[in-house]
């Protein structure tokens, strides 16, 4: 029978999570850093084990994707972007958001579970319980940059401008990934002890999609809805995908400071709840 967590008193936790403390968290990624490739390799093996072709699913898939999206929306249904004149403007604007996307909630829905999902391994080796979590984000930026690179070779084909935005990219890129693993490592601390945190993960994340500008345009919303949008934080990275992608223009630098504060609050948040009660983690899996 699972107990309740220890009470958690947010003096105590910010005194654990000194600049000292935080910098031991980090030494602990670089101190292991090849057991932390190891499960990343070790998740991509047992990801694809049986198939045939193995980790080419890690370009089928969002080739597919990528394919289905210029067929039936350029071609068969002939959406355009509104102001663009590209005829495949809709189907990049999809894109540029969707595969970003995919790639968080897949980090995240996988991270939720990672603790139970890994119980046995916990048991019998003693090591940094965060390097699951890390791995599991790592394997999925992995996935992410395969699925950018044919998205970026259709671009080039396609005759679509691809300027200096282009260079904001890593670093979306990083903010989007530090907000996920602090989000999931928040998630999936909880989820040991109240198992239903990973349902309602997956229901949120449903529920997240479509109030994220990914397969429609701000423009479309009243202006109630529309302030409303900034309350959602996968909104300000979506936004600077497009505005590189679509519109091959640098993020606007308050959009830039909130997906850095967001990551950032996450990050935080995430290491309170885990650094106060990783200590139990092993014994309620």
């Amino acid at each position: 029978m699972r107990t309740a967590p220890s009470a958690i008193g947010l003096p105590s936790l910010f005194g654990r999570l000194s600049p000292s403390y935080l910098a031991s968290a980090l030494k602990d990624f670089s101190s292991h850093r090849d057991l932390l490739w190891n499960f990343v390799v070790r998740d991509f093996k047992s990801r694809y084990a049986g198939s045939l072709i193995g980790i080419f699913w890690n370009v089928i898939h969002p080739l597919t994707l990528i394919v289905i999206y210029i067929v039936v929306f350029s071609r068969l249904m002939g959406a355009r972007l509104p102001g663009a004149s590209d005829a495949y403007g809709y189907s990049i604007y999809l894109c540029a958001g969707l595969l970003p996307w995919n790639a968080f909630a897949e980090a995240l829905s996988r991270s939720t579970t990672v603790f139970l999902d890994q119980a046995h391994l916990l048991k019998k080796v003693s090591f940094p319980k965060k390097l699951l979590g890390g791995a599991i984000i790592l394997s999925s930026l992995i996935n992410f940059l395969i699925g950018y690179s044919i998205f970026f070779l259709f671009l080039v084909l396609s005759g679509h401008r691809i300027g200096l935005a282009s260079l904001f990219l890593p670093g979306l890129l990083i903010l989007q990934f530090v907000f996920a693993f602090g989000l999931g490592l928040f998630l999936s601390t909880l989820n040991v002890f109240f198992r239903d945190t990973a349902q309602f993960t997956g229901v949120g994340l449903q529920f997240w999609f479509w109030l994220t500008p990914l397969v429609y345009l701000e423009e479309v919303l009243p202006e109630f809805a529309r302030g409303l949008l900034r309350l959602n934080p996968m909104y300000y990275f979506v936004q600077g995908y497009h505005a590189v992608i679509v519109h091959n223009t640098s993020p606007s630098w308050p959009l830039i400071g909130m997906a850095s504060v967001l990551s950032l609050a996450a990050l935080v948040v995430g290491s309170l709840v885990f650094f106060q009660l990783k200590d139990e983690i092993v014994d309620e899996v």
